[in-house]
């Protein structure tokens, strides 16, 4: 196995051991041994536990990243016309195939480091920044973007966490169908 293949084989199990118990389970013994390396393998990859951990999350952060700007640029429905509403669903379906990048940020687990929550965050910032900006050239004369845009951030924020939690009940087709009549209400048309 590569260097590289070896690190993200590495970067896969402690993920998994992540999402299932939290950062406090996925201690150097348990990662090397589910990797079938040892101990000193696992440092040269990573330095220590706490290089693990950021590099686990700084490249989850990078996967998101990409979903978050490939779900803004597509048009997934090209009956949808609300620019807004089909990178809502597109984010839904990124959700849906990558639960587990998702989930280490909108649920942080148990014994998270500090650097996940700064991480989390700047991906905050940004994607009020996003909101905020396309609101400006999508509404121009709407009164107070900023906190429209919060007010926004929080409720995908939100509405990704059910999809997470209850995919039976918050359905694609529910969450969009919300998303728009919050769009609505907020922005109106």
């Amino acid at each position: 196995m590569s260097a590289q293949d070896r690190r993200e084989q590495i970067l896969d199990i402690t993920h998994g051991i992540v999402t299932a118990e939290g950062f406090h389970a996925a201690t150097p013994n348990r990662i090397a041994a589910t990797a079938g390396i040892t101990r000193p393998v696992l440092y040269q990859q990573f330095g220590d536990l706490a290089g693990l951990f950021v590099a686990l999350i700084d490249r989850e952060q990078q996967r998101a990243g990409r979903q978050f700007a490939e779900a803004v640029a597509q048009h997934t429905d090209p009956r949808e016309t609300d620019r807004f509403v089909n990178a809502f669903t597109a984010m839904l379906h990124a959700v849906d195939a990558h639960p587990d990048t998702w989930r280490l940020f909108l649920f942080p687990p148990e014994g998270a480091p500090p650097e996940l929550y700064h991480r989390l965050a700047e991906s905050q910032l940004f994607v009020q920044q996003f909101f905020h900006t396309e609101l400006l050239r999508t509404f121009p004369g709407l009164p107070d973007p900023e906190y429209t845009a919060r007010i926004i951030h929080a409720a995908v924020r939100e509405l990704l966490q059910l999809r997470l939690t209850d995919p039976a009940e918050a359905t694609v087709d529910r969450l969009g169908s919300l998303i728009r009549r919050i769009r609505a209400r907020v922005i109106g048309d």
